[in-house]
């Protein structure tokens, strides 16, 4: 079962969503294929978030870049697939979606929302504040509270700026490796300079080659697994958490996350495991949700100002 974003479960997405997947995956990843170029001084942009309060490297690719490619792709999207065309859908959506953006403060913000018309248990947002749901994700939600919980976690990604941070560690990772790869590949070939024997020398700089190819794969390989999806899984984390506190400011039930989590869980029982994949556990996800509505609730009129929990 699939659920928010680009998720790993492949079986569970038709042809149609495995294309506008895939043109996410190229918003997030043009950079570091050397689409965009950034100057030397963007390098040192790192700011704070003010919604989830960590820093952020945004500096090798801007807001505005990554808008205009959204913007083609979510036109594209909505041409390609089947929109819903029973209005009662939209309606909610929207309906659901205004809540949940004055609750985030950010109702005097240009919204686009769509349904599209397929069984696919999953919902998304594109930078520029484009929100799609699929009506297998709106079916699937038992109460408008549930699709609030969905919605909210589209809308946290929003405000953690979380697709630019991903963009900007993609292209800063790709071009670590790409030194690191380089610098290997020297290191691993010097000694094959050395040798007087023409054909010990060919057969040194084949055998550097093989090494530099499996340090590269080890490279990258570490890269994924140490940095990208353990960033990936906080981005969803922290979009949760805002989720929650958007819910609340808004008049939900913030429960109904947990409840939608646990819902989840139930009917995801195939997962690969944790540290392979894009997103947390879904029981995680609901423990994590139930321990941070318990500790805001327990700080009353104090409560629901940001995501932060105590330190175990």
């Amino acid at each position: 079962m699939c659920m928010h974003h680009d998720h790993e479960a492949d079986e569970c997405k038709d042809g149609a969503t495995k294309e506008m997947l895939s043109k996410r995956r190229l918003i997030q990843t043009l950079a570091a294929g050397g689409v965009l170029t950034a100057s030397a001084p963007a390098l040192s942009g790192c700011v704070t978030n003010p919604e989830t309060g960590s820093k952020q490297f945004l500096g090798m690719i801007g807001e505005s870049q990554l808008n205009q490619m959204a913007a083609q792709s979510w036109a594209e999207t909505k041409q390609k697939q089947k929109l819903s065309t029973d209005p009662r859908y939209l309606t909610r959506l929207k309906n659901i979606g205004g809540r949940i953006s004055r609750g985030a403060n950010r109702a005097g913000q240009s919204w686009d929302y769509a349904v599209f018309d397929s069984d696919t248990k999953n919902a998304f947002v594109l930078p520029g504040n484009r929100v799609g749901f699929y009506k297998g994700m709106m079916d699937f939600a038992e109460t408008d509270d549930q699709i609030a919980a969905v919605m909210g976690h589209e809308v946290g990604h929003v405000a953690g700026r979380h697709a630019q941070e991903r963009v900007n560690q993609q292209m800063a990772g790709q071009l670590g490796l790409t030194l690191g790869g380089m610098l290997g590949a020297s290191q691993l070939s010097k000694k094959c300079k050395t040798l007087a024997d023409r054909r010990e020398q060919q057969l040194c700089y084949r055998k550097a080659q093989r090494n530099s190819q499996l340090l590269n794969a080890a490279l990258g390989m570490g890269f994924t697994l140490g940095v990208v999806l353990p960033f990936s899984r906080k981005h969803e984390s922290q979009s949760d958490l805002l989720g929650a506190k958007y819910m609340h400011h808004a008049g939900y039930d913030t429960m109904q996350s947990v409840k939608l989590w646990e819902k989840m869980a139930e009917n995801n029982t195939n997962r690969q495991p944790e540290f392979m994949s894009t997103h947390p556990d879904p029981s995680r996800r609901a423990r994590d949700l139930h321990n941070y509505i318990k500790y805001q609730e327990s700080l009353g009129s104090q409560g629901w100002q940001n995501i932060r929990m105590p330190k175990a």
